[in-house]
């Protein structure tokens, strides 16, 4: 079976087809209202939650796509630049060669000639643009701006593109010269000549006239120090009636919002921040909203007549035994509430709140793993992550066509559903897989980590699983809380942990929420762990929604010596509200 033969392919969005983005982009969660708009856009995320497809989608390329397909016109009021930052033009290190200010001017020109490059290769795709443009005036025009003559063998954007080229091997040319002391001097600025030369396409151009340009600024958090302070100097800028920007940048690491010149871009005043990660993840949540019409609209796509609950079916067995649960727990309930009309919210919050740890906690002690199954088990599964969600889905249709043994492409209509033994055999596997991961190889695969900072990580997750265990077979309150906070900060502990942290993000192991806290209203930060680790552990990815609150010194004990977690029961940040995870 090809790859792109599985409506679950998680692929890097760049590495997608047009057609592919054009059909399964679920714009109605993706805030494609706020990256149609004239505001400065940061779109902030993991690995996974969405961000490049959301740029990608509403690059001039793939809307252009979209309005071939039904019929409309070209669409030409906002046209979306897109720009990747992680390449080898935006990864060029030679900056470090020369002094601070130098190594500031030369960045900001290679990012210049990266969106330069960038601008006139989206215009030249659609030649019928320059229809009623003097090219010949054009030229000059952009002549006098880049101090240099352009290619007269090809239309105007294409004379861009061949500039840009040319441009950046006489930089690197004179920067790789014999001469130490070289420094290429015609260097280019956002202010000197791009901005002139979108000005030219706007004012010059009749078709764009009017026009509004979106640059789609993807892996910013790739830049160097001096380009990421350039871009923040851009972001600054007070017009927006010609263009804005639309950043995504990963939540792994702190991304500075300080300028060239020292002063620094506010959220609200200079650009508008936007969560991809939602960690929303029951039926009423936005996460869950989206997940529903993605998987849906995916299995469309393969002529797959079903609904994702129907795809991905409750095992039979763990619906009755829940069923036993929640009428154990109801009697529970009535006992300790009463049946007034005043207690019946409670007897219902309570049933809600224990019904699953009943299950998992009353199950024998040398059963097997509980039955994993259910769409709704895979949306808590990824822990609020597209492409968490989508990963066991991908396996689990794999899994069917490597059992059916198809070669001829018409194993979809032949698939009604993923039986639920099917969806545990692969959650287990992914779930044991990952934690192999994590004691072998991560010291490998994830920068800045040694040996011992991975030793660290993995015993970190280790023993905190041992302590989830350990809740959900005692704890009173909360028996299937799965994530924690941090207390008694100290700050040398805090430096040492902070870094094992840093690097199970980096690994998308563990993933940082801000919520509400009990204390005054406030807002505390917590972190929880990736969810597919705990079907390996007997643990429910479902959880509920209540924070563990863990000394940091414990935690660092843990990491470090192997120490057991162990946590007072009235240390517990116990959140209630379904919706605060």
């Amino acid at each position: 079976m090809k790859l792109d033969n599985n409506p679950f392919e998680y692929e890097a969005a760049n590495n997608l087809t047009d057609e592919m983005i054009a059909k399964y982009y679920i714009d109605d969660f993706n805030y494609a209202r706020f990256i149609q708009s004239k505001r400065n856009i940061f779109l902030v995320g993991e690995r996974g939650s969405g961000k490049t497809m959301a740029l990608l989608f509403n690059r001039w390329r793939i809307q252009r796509f979209l309005a071939r397909q039904k019929g409309e016109e070209l669409p030409i009021s906002t046209i979306g630049i897109y720009i990747p930052c992680n390449t080898p033009l935006t990864h060029k290190t030679e900056y470090q060669l020369v002094d601070n200010f130098r190594a500031s001017v030369l960045s900001e020109h290679f990012l210049v000639l990266s969106l330069t490059h960038s601008l006139a290769e989206t215009l030249s795709e659609t030649p019928e643009i320059l229809e009623g443009a003097n090219e010949s005036a054009l030229c000059k025009e952009a002549e006098f701006i880049l101090g240099n003559n352009l290619p007269k063998e090809c239309n105007f954007f294409e004379a861009i593109q061949q500039f840009v080229q040319r441009e950046l091997l006489e930089t690197q040319r004179t920067l790789n010269s014999s001469d130490r002391s070289a420094f290429y001097e015609n260097t280019f600025s956002f202010i000197s000549v791009f901005v002139p030369i979108l000005n030219i396409f706007a004012n010059k151009i009749p078709r764009l006239g009017g026009s509004h340009f979106l640059l789609l600024i993807d892996d910013a958090h790739s830049l160097n120090e001096h380009q990421i302070r350039a871009l923040n100097s851009w972001i600054a800028y007070r017009d927006h009636s010609l263009f804005s920007f639309k950043v995504a940048v990963a939540k792994v690491g702190t991304q500075t919002k300080i300028t060239s010149s020292g002063g620094s871009i506010l959220e609200g005043h200079d650009y508008t921040e936007i969560d991809l990660e939602v960690p929303y993840q029951n039926k009423e949540s936005i996460f869950y909203k989206l997940a529903r019409p993605l998987i849906k609209r995916r299995l469309e796509n393969f002529s797959i007549d079903a609904e994702p609950e129907d795809f991905f079916p409750v095992s039979n067995t763990m619906e009755r035994q829940l069923e036993e649960s929640k009428q154990i727990v109801f009697k529970e309930a009535i006992l300790k509430f009463g049946t007034t009309k005043e207690a019946s919210k409670s007897v219902k919050d309570y049933v809600y709140k224990y019904k699953r740890a009943h299950y998992f906690k009353n199950r024998p002690p040398k059963a097997n793993r509980p039955p994993y199954s259910g769409f709704e088990t895979l949306v808590f599964l990824s822990t609020g992550v597209v492409r968490n969600l989508l990963e066991p889905c991908f396996w689990m249709f794999d899994r069917m066509i490597s059992d059916s043994n198809s070669e001829n492409g018409e194993y979809s209509k032949s698939i009604p559903h993923i039986p639920p033994k099917i969806q545990t055999e692969i959650i287990l596997d992914r779930s044991q897989k990952t934690w192999d991961w994590l004691r072998d190889r991560i010291a490998q695969d994830i920068e800045d980590c040694s040996t011992e900072d991975g030793l660290y990580a993995f015993r970190l997750l280790d023993l905190l699983a041992v302590h989830f265990r350990h809740r959900l077979l005692h704890h009173e309150s909360e028996p299937c809380a799965l994530s924690f906070t941090i207390s008694q900060r100290e700050p040398d502990i805090m430096e040492k942990l902070n870094h094992i942290i840093e690097i199970l993000r980096k690994a998308q192991l563990l993933y940082i929420r801000n919520g509400p806290s009990k204390d005054d209203g406030k807002r505390e930060t917590y972190y929880v762990p990736n969810k597919i680790l705990w079907p390996s552990r007997g643990l429910d990815p479902h959880g509920q929604h209540a924070r563990v609150s863990i000394p940091s010194n414990v935690l660092w004990n843990a990491a470090k010596q192997g120490q057991s977690i162990k946590v007072n029961q009235n240390d517990d940040r116990q959140q209630e509200l379904w919706n605060n995870e």
